[in-house]
């Protein structure tokens, strides 16, 4: 295995497209990280770059100690596992995973050997004589895993490998990834635009946005201390609540006025800001922990409650220009006519510099 190191890595296209601006990583030999971000926002590109499947515009790329800046991507001891599972259909099982090495020229009884590992590895040991179109989604998309492990690469590189598969594959698959990486001890780069994946599999992940990196950190890390407004709105689900405001000494106050929230602590710097909170760190009254510090109330009308069995899903209009959602214990919450009192706890409470968007200390 090896590690990687992006050094301020550039890609500018021929119509002058800055799709990626001066990322630098560090991938430590056998770590798992995972890019993460909405459509467009340079992750696959990054990927490619690292894989060489695209040209590097400026900065240095290192797999090992070696700049691989200008070396075919053959050469870089790199296996990549695509969206498409990219499986030759008149092959079986076997021979789609052992095509690589006997291109390389392997002895047979080794070539059988890796297939057969790999194959154990990932329960495909009963398929070797199948042909792709005899697969389910999930297995075709382990057959590519398998083809990827028995090369044996320094670096596993990931680019959105499940998207094609539904809901419960994804789950069991994204699974059968994390262990995989337990077991072979591999350095794995993964690129996603799901942010469960993310926080579920990457030991860290990697947020990008229009071509930046904005934050890199530990899944949990990401979700307590995001750097900035995007990174707050991105990861988690349902997505943080916002509300724009001024705070004035240790009060804050929405823009209409509808909610005030008293801090325990005077913030830095005073004047316009965003308040940000989680949908789990909202109450209301009748669901309110003793042992929390929480805010005075403030009212809105429930608009849509989503009954999800261990929690309801409540969208709360606050005002023409709020509206919180809250994930709450399964309880009827309405105070009559609709109406819901609303309580933030104040130890979870984010603050955002309004113009810049990036993270005030609460």
């Amino acid at each position: 295995m090896a590690r990687v190191t992006l050094d301020k890595l550039r890609k500018v296209y021929d119509n002058g497209y800055e799709a990626v601006h001066d990322v630098s990583l560090d991938v430590d030999d056998g770590e798992f990280v995972v890019l993460v971000g909405p459509s467009g926002c340079g992750k696959s590109t990054t990927l490619r770059m690292v894989a060489g499947l695209e040209s590097i515009s400026s900065g240095t790329l290192r797999i090992g100690e070696r700049v691989v800046n200008d070396v075919a991507p053959k050469d870089r001891d790199i296996a990549m596992v695509f969206q498409n599972y990219a499986l030759y259909p008149h092959m079986d099982v076997f021979d789609n995973m052992a095509f690589g090495l006997k291109l390389r020229k392997l002895p047979k009884a080794e070539i059988r050997e890796r297939v057969e590992a790999a194959a154990a590895t990932l329960g495909l040991g009963g398929v070797l004589d199948r042909k792709p179109k005899a697969l389910s989604g999930g297995q075709r998309q382990r057959v590519a895993l398998g083809r990827a492990i028995v090369r044996n690469p320094a670096v596993f590189l990931f680019d959105e490998p499940l998207s094609n598969l539904d809901a419960k594959l994804r789950v069991q698959t994204r699974t059968e990834i994390s262990k995989l990486h337990r077991d072979l001890g591999a350095t794995m780069m993964y690129v996603t635009h799901d942010q469960v994946e993310a926080m579920t599999m990457g030991d860290r992940i990697v947020v990008l946005h229009d071509g930046f990196v904005q934050q890199v950190a530990p899944p949990l890390e990401l979700y307590a201390r995001p750097a900035n407004v995007f990174v707050a709105g991105f990861i988690g689900s349902p997505a943080m609540n916002f509300i724009q405001g001024t705070l004035n000494g240790a009060q804050f106050r929405s823009t209409s006025g509808s909610v005030i929230v008293d801090l325990s602590k005077k913030p830095t710097p005073e004047g316009d800001v965003t308040l940000g909170v989680r949908p789990e760190d909202l109450y209301t009254e009748g669901n309110a922990p003793s042992t929390k510090r929480l805010s005075d109330p403030f009212v809105g009308t429930v608009e849509v409650e989503e009954p999800m069995g261990n929690e309801v899903v409540a969208y709360v209009r606050i005002d023409p220009d709020n509206r919180l959602v809250a994930r709450l214990e399964p309880q009827p919450i309405d105070d009559g006519e609709d109406a819901a009192r609303l309580r933030i706890d104040l130890d979870k409470i984010h603050l955002f510099d309004a113009e810049t968007g990036r993270a005030l200390a609460a």
